[in-house]
């Protein structure tokens, strides 16, 4: 068990990018007139050769010395893949736990891709319920548009073997993705730490103030845990992970890889691969992404050569692909953004309450983790990119559930993540060097006030995460009710319950799909 494990760096940027690439070319495969699709296979595998050929190479092109890369004992591993896979069936992933209600849209998207040929085409006499029938009032054939690239492999097992086996492919899929962000928050912190388990899992703001807050007095405005201020949340690792783990999974593994580039000759391909699982995180992750491949240490010593690695093949290839193939697809039902303006005008247009709800949210659910983080990244462009996008994104207020701030928000807040599980692991290193002295050494007070309420902070922090699996495994073990099995399909909505069926008829379901523009010319 104690038995040592390399894994390069070269390893795990294959690994990951081979797990974000074979979705997206599945979806190529699946969904795109088929000598489109083996071109745009062809670019993305050449695109994949390029990355990893390159990937440990500096930025004049030079190899970089890895060899005090982090190494990894067996028995961490190990702990690495139980840990994944717990955290993915407690999410909820193959629904053998009980789940949220955006479940019961989960496992529908899931069942229609197992059972329905791609690209999926309802047609509207298929619908049997009468009261379904009614509010969708169907004139001809709908199509499916959302982003599903990350249930692709999965769903193909299901086709193969059933929807046993597809479900099964889900949970060890979602398992690998998480083993494989693990490996990278490691090398990120430069240890094999068991703190990157814990920020991965509970990382939040402090939502657990206004909780409290609003249990001890009841204010106007709090819905939920981490709804306490109307119209804008900023979510944490769990519930992401819970609600959302297909967008969510691929966004912190690309937010990794960014992190840990060598060179930014790929960063256009890595980055602009978010396009396929999630548009929200895509916007998110703009500012990041320019961040780091603009960031000194990737610069090469000559300008010549710097402008050719930011305008590079892979740099340039891959978004214009990944733009055309999704910005179609996702274009096709542009009416899901019906509900949009600033977020002030929700508000009645009264702008102080705007600016008060502003600072509020800045205040718990940024600012905690900004304080621990910010004397050791001062200088870093990633601190201040993420920082800059969280500032940024609650002006607008973009969809029903406004998931421009609360699915945009994901890759600036898993940065801080990252950089809280480095402060852990910092922690530690300290307390072995202590403990590996001869002399009686007794931390300064300063260090000793940081680490109170760094443990104060960590501890807030966790509720989310302790408050909803203590719904989570009752639920499952102790009662009857289900979302899962609400909906069934799209193509025959089981539930009569209206706010399901006008939530798939914004979200999901395209009226007249042979008309637009990707339906009509890309797809099979």
């Amino acid at each position: 068990m104690n038995k040592t494990i390399k894994i390069s760096y070269k390893l795990f940027f294959t690994l990951a990018v081979i797990y974000l690439t074979l979705p997206v070319v599945v979806f190529l495969l699946g969904y795109l007139k088929i000598w489109l699709g083996i071109i745009f296979t062809a670019v993305m595998l050449f695109a994949v050769y390029l990355a990893v050929k390159d990937c440990a190479n500096g930025p004049d092109g030079n190899a970089i010395d890895l060899k005090n890369d982090v190494s990894f004992s067996l028995s961490f591993l190990i702990a690495a893949f139980i840990f994944a896979l717990l955290v993915t069936i407690t999410n909820g992933v193959g629904e053998y736990t009980w789940g949220p209600f955006d479940h019961a849209y989960r496992r529908a998207i899931f069942n229609d891709l197992i059972n329905y040929k791609w690209p999926i085409i309802y047609d509207p006499s298929t619908q049997t319920n009468p009261e379904v029938i009614e509010i969708l009032n169907l004139q001809g054939n709908q199509g499916f548009v959302y982003y599903f690239t990350y249930w692709l492999p999965a769903a193909i097992v299901g086709k193969l073997f059933g929807f046993t086996a597809g479900n099964i492919s889900l949970i060890l899929w979602n398992s690998l993705g998480i083993v494989i962000i693990l490996i990278g928050m490691c090398k990120y912190v430069k240890k094999a730490s068991y703190g990157t388990f814990f920020m991965f899992l509970c990382f939040s703001g402090l939502d657990v103030i206004p909780y409290f807050i609003n249990q001890i007095h009841p204010y106007d405005g709090w819905a939920w845990l981490e709804g306490w201020v109307p119209f804008v949340s900023f979510i944490s690792n769990f519930n992401n992970l819970e609600n959302v783990f297909n967008q969510a999974i691929p966004c912190y593994l690309i937010v990794t890889l960014i992190l840990l580039a060598k060179n930014n000759r790929s960063l256009g391909f890595t980055s602009s691969l978010m396009f396929a699982y999630s548009p929200w995180a895509t916007i998110g992750i703009l500012l990041p992404a320019l961040a780091r491949l603009l960031s000194g240490d990737l610069k090469a010593s000559e300008k010549k050569k710097r402008l050719l690695n930011i305008f590079s093949l892979n740099n340039l290839m891959v978004p214009v692909l990944m733009l055309f193939v999704f910005g179609a697809f996702y274009g096709a039902k542009s009416g899901a953004l019906h509900m949009q303006g600033f977020l002030w005008e929700f508000y009645g247009g009264d702008i102080l309450k705007f600016i008060v709800v502003y600072i509020l949210l800045f205040a718990v659910e940024v600012l905690p983790s900004f304080v621990f983080v910010v004397k050791s990244h001062k200088k870093d462009p990633m601190l201040w990119s993420a920082v800059a996008m969280l500032l940024i994104l609650p002006f607008y207020f973009m969809s029903e559930g406004n998931n421009l701030v609360m699915r945009g928000s994901m890759p600036a807040l898993f940065i801080l993540c990252v950089f809280m599980a480095q402060r852990i692991a910092e922690f530690t290193t300290e307390d072995d060097k202590i403990r590996n002295t001869r002399k009686k050494v007794r931390l300064p007070k300063k260090a000793l006030a940081e680490r109170f309420f760094f443990s104060l902070v960590i501890i807030g922090m966790t509720y989310i995460t302790y408050f909803m699996v203590t719904v989570i495994y009752p639920m499952t073990f102790m009662s009857d009710e289900r979302f899962t099995d609400s909906i069934v399909s799209f193509g025959n909505i089981a539930q009569n319950e209206s706010d399901f069926v006008i939530v798939i008829q914004d979200q999901f379901l395209l009226e007249s799909p042979e008309d637009t523009f990707f339906f009509k010319y890309l797809a099979k």
